[in-house]
């Protein structure tokens, strides 16, 4: 239950370090939370618009979809994220979240090498 609470908190902790940085000229920022239990691996990824909209997507065994949406309502969304997340934990997957950076064309062609 405590790992569960430490998750919550760096979630919390994550996504409020991306809001304060949140004035760059991205339309969308992403956070997530990779969990893995042993070779199993999925994903937890929350998109905020500028507008104030929001989705959450979960990924697992390669297949995304898309679990919520708000128009208006950011905390909603890391709410259920959250949320999401401390059960995989409380599944004994072991989540740590990340800030998801937007590709910029250099590194996309770098990766193509």
């Amino acid at each position: 239950m405590k790992c569960a609470i430490r998750v919550r908190l760096s979630g919390v902790f994550c996504l409020a370090m991306a809001n304060a940085s949140s004035g760059q000229a991205s339309v969308e920022s992403h956070e997530e939370f990779l969990c893995t239990s042993g070779p199993i691996k999925k994903i937890v990824s929350i998109y905020k618009r500028e507008s104030g909209a929001c989705r959450v997507d979960y990924t697992k065994d390669g297949k995304t979809n898309t679990l919520w949406m708000s128009k208006t309502d950011y905390a909603y969304c890391t709410t259920r994220a959250l949320s999401l997340v401390t059960r995989l934990v409380e599944a004994n997957y072991s989540c740590k979240p990340k800030t998801v950076e937007q590709p910029d064309d250099r590194s996309i062609d770098s990766n193509r090498r």
